[in-house]
């Protein structure tokens, strides 16, 4: 492959990147319209619902933010009832975040801001784009 080539093919990819990271950055935007949660309690929540509960360290990975930060986080949340702490019962120095009812009614509401036919095409085209993107790594 010539460099004219290679040179071309990573400007598409980086502008293909940042076009996803941008779009992607306008769907949380959407998600968050109107919410008086941040949009990375709203993601957070979404963590949760998805992994069925993280543990701090899981979540300060995941945002890549330290655990007093996880701390800060979770306590706004407890406080309105929409994620609690649960001691795991093999190693009680381990808690876990978990939603509360509140919480997944919360993440129901989320979403429920779209109509049917338009969650189903979200589901499908995000679904297609992680396949493909599967393929390549």
């Amino acid at each position: 492959m010539s460099d004219n080539n290679q040179l071309r093919n990573v400007e598409i990819i980086m502008r293909e990147m940042l076009e996803i990271q941008q779009t992607s950055k306008m769907f949380v935007n959407l998600l968050s319209e109107g919410e008086s949660l941040s949009q990375n309690q709203l993601i957070l929540l979404l963590q949760l619902k998805i992994n069925d509960g993280m543990k701090a360290t899981e979540i300060a990975d995941f945002f890549s933010v330290t655990p007093g930060a996880v701390t800060s986080m979770c306590d706004k949340l407890e406080k309105i009832d929409l994620v609690q702490r649960i001691r795991e019962s093999e190693d009680r120095r381990v808690v876990k975040m978990v939603l509360t009812n509140n919480g997944a009614l919360k993440v129901q509401e989320i979403f429920l801001k779209f109509p049917q036919e338009k969650l189903e095409d979200m589901a499908s085209v995000l679904s297609e784009v992680n396949q493909l993107m599967k393929k390549i790594f």
